[in-house]
């Protein structure tokens, strides 16, 4: 599976805008792909700030659907987004201070997950947060990513002082169990960086067993009908945290500017 492409890590890195175009037309050929990814954003918008809020890394735009009102970047200006932003230099970027800054399938794309926050933290208001989607690292995450993703999962490889080398001879870097290990594992010594930036970690939770599988996700067929998909996404909110904490494949982080 494959999520939306996400902002990397430098402003001026290339972009493969036929990705852009081949996301945004399964966007609008799957019912089931949007039924998963609108539980996913009203579960980010819960966490939300009230006021205006920026994406970083919007991809195709498709958070518009969902909240209105959001302005949108990625690191080149396209059809799709309202403005270019690098998560480095968040500052300025088409308005703000932000009330909330959202961020899906991001900051596992970040070399330099700390100077990030830092920008991040500046360009909000006092008491906004940033609220990010990303896979979770936990014990059935792990073997499902690893199994079915093309992106590494190395949760293990996340540690101080959280900054990190390409992948490659070039600028690309993945690693899906960032979030994670930032915000849980890690979470007491990473919070206590984080009140250096004037930050907190104000909410961490777990979802997502298998209806993410049966969307499809953005590179392969749904599994299931938008309407099963809807009724499983509802059954899935009934398990409890303790239990998503070792088998959820996604993790939604709320961070707030004190």
């Amino acid at each position: 599976m494959s999520h939306p492409p996400a902002c990397p890590s430098a402003a001026d890195e290339t972009y493969d805008l036929r990705l852009l175009e081949r996301s945004h037309e399964k966007w609008r050929r799957s019912p089931a792909l949007r039924a998963y990814y609108e539980s996913l954003y009203r579960d980010m918008a819960a966490q939300a700030a009230p006021g205006p809020a920026l994406e970083i890394g919007s991809g195709c735009g498709v958070i518009r659907d969902f909240i209105p009102g959001v302005v949108t970047s990625d690191v080149r200006k396209t059809r799709f987004v309202d403005c270019a932003a690098s998560a480095y230099a968040l500052e300025g970027v088409g308005g703000g201070p932000w009330a909330t800054v959202f961020l899906l399938d991001v900051l596992h794309h970040l070399r330099e997950p700390m100077r990030f926050l830092a920008s991040a933290a500046r360009s909000l208001r006092s008491h906004g947060r940033i609220v990010m989607g990303e896979p979770a690292a936990t014990p059935g995450g792990r073997l499902f990513y690893r199994l079915f993703h093309h992106e590494p999962i190395r949760p293990e490889a996340v540690h101080p002082p959280y900054a990190f080398p390409s992948d490659a001879h070039d600028t690309e870097f993945a690693n899906m169990g960032m979030a994670w290990a930032l915000f849980w594992r890690d979470r007491e010594s990473v919070g206590v960086k984080l009140r250096d930036l004037g930050l907190r970690i104000a909410t961490v939770r777990f979802r997502d067993v298998f209806c993410y599988p049966a969307s499809g996700g953005f590179s392969r067929p749904a599994l299931l009908p938008a309407g099963l998909l809807r009724a499983g996404l509802a059954a899935e909110r009934m398990i409890p945290q303790a239990v998503l904490a070792q088998l959820g494949l996604r993790i939604v982080v709320a961070l707030e500017k004190e």
